[in-house]
């Protein structure tokens, strides 16, 4: 079990035990506010706050590597009674607990929030939990992971394998000087747009932000081909039609209909799949590959 200190000139202070008695931990780990996503439109359930008695779930952080965007580390849930009363061994960033200690046989007595470790291989049916996210971070400010792999360790917990849900290494850096004038603010609009959908949104939402992206783009490039500005009104099936380079063709075409499968009306009639967080990260790279086809990048 995992506790950690509430009192105000001892917030944050990490131990971790058997619920009754426990250690510090030090240095202190990397811990986040953290939600389980079963379904991408349950963003509501993220707190408003860091306040602990807000959180179902706190995320201990093991290794983060910032090149591929993968963190390893252990889920904890909430236990239901908040806080609860421990018995610690005096922890090293504060010397006046182990000169208290030594009046109690060396234990302290706390009132911790304690988290419990969650059995993530039980509760997303593992394996092939796809469509499951872990937000990390509150209303304000959070974003989104997905979980590839949990192992059950030697403590009995899962450690958790995920992968940003992010538009990082994906999306091309513009060069706005390439990019026609007419439609420019507003395509670079719709371009931030998508970024924002990748870190936050559903995967429907980013298959329809990345949608709208391509057809602005496309339509924009269209535009200053064939001084046609009618052509900013087509979708983006109409303007795929338009187009005779075989590569930009195929990309518009793809995202076309993968954004028809989002409908559940498209669903209903072709008898087609939900889609899924990799359909998200397949219209993402597809949106970079479009900007780097029309040479709109750096």
């Amino acid at each position: 079990m995992l506790a950690i200190g509430f009192e105000e000139h001892r917030s944050w202070m990490v131990y971790e035990g058997d619920g009754s008695y426990g250690h510090a931990v030090w240095p202190a780990p990397v811990l986040s506010i953290a939600t389980v996503l079963k379904a991408p439109d349950e963003t509501s359930k993220i707190p408003r706050s860091s306040f602990l008695n807000e959180a179902q779930f706190i995320f201990r952080e093991d290794s983060f590597d910032p090149v591929t965007r993968i963190r390893r580390g252990r889920l904890s849930e909430a236990s239901n009674l908040r806080p609860e009363n421990w018995w610690v061994q005096p922890n090293p960033a504060y010397p006046k607990d182990a000169q208290e200690a030594g009046e109690h046989g060396g234990w302290l007595q706390k009132r911790l929030y304690t988290f419990r470790a969650w059995a993530g291989f039980r509760e997303l049916s593992w394996r092939g939990a796809t469509t499951t996210l872990i937000a990390l971070g509150t209303q304000e400010a959070y974003t989104l992971w997905r979980v590839v792999d949990i192992e059950l360790i030697a403590t009995g917990e899962g450690l958790l394998t995920m992968r940003s849900r992010s538009a990082l290494g994906v999306l091309p850096e513009l060069d706005t000087a390439k990019i026609p004038e007419n439609g420019r603010s507003k395509l670079l609009e719709t371009i931030d747009r998508l970024s924002n959908s990748a870190y936050r949104a559903g995967p429907e939402d980013v298959v329809e932000s990345a949608r709208a992206a391509a057809q602005w783009c496309l339509a924009v490039w269209l535009v200053a081909q064939k001084n046609n500005p009618k052509l900013l009104e087509e979708d983006l099936g109409s303007l795929a039609k338009t187009l005779e380079d075989d590569r930009i063709k195929s990309v518009a075409q793809l995202l076309a209909r993968l954004h028809s499968r989002a409908k559940p009306n498209e669903q209903q009639r072709y008898e087609t799949r939900p889609v899924h967080e990799g359909d998200a990260e397949f219209a993402l790279a597809s949106v970079g590959m479009l900007l780097r086809e029309l040479e709109w990048t750096i």
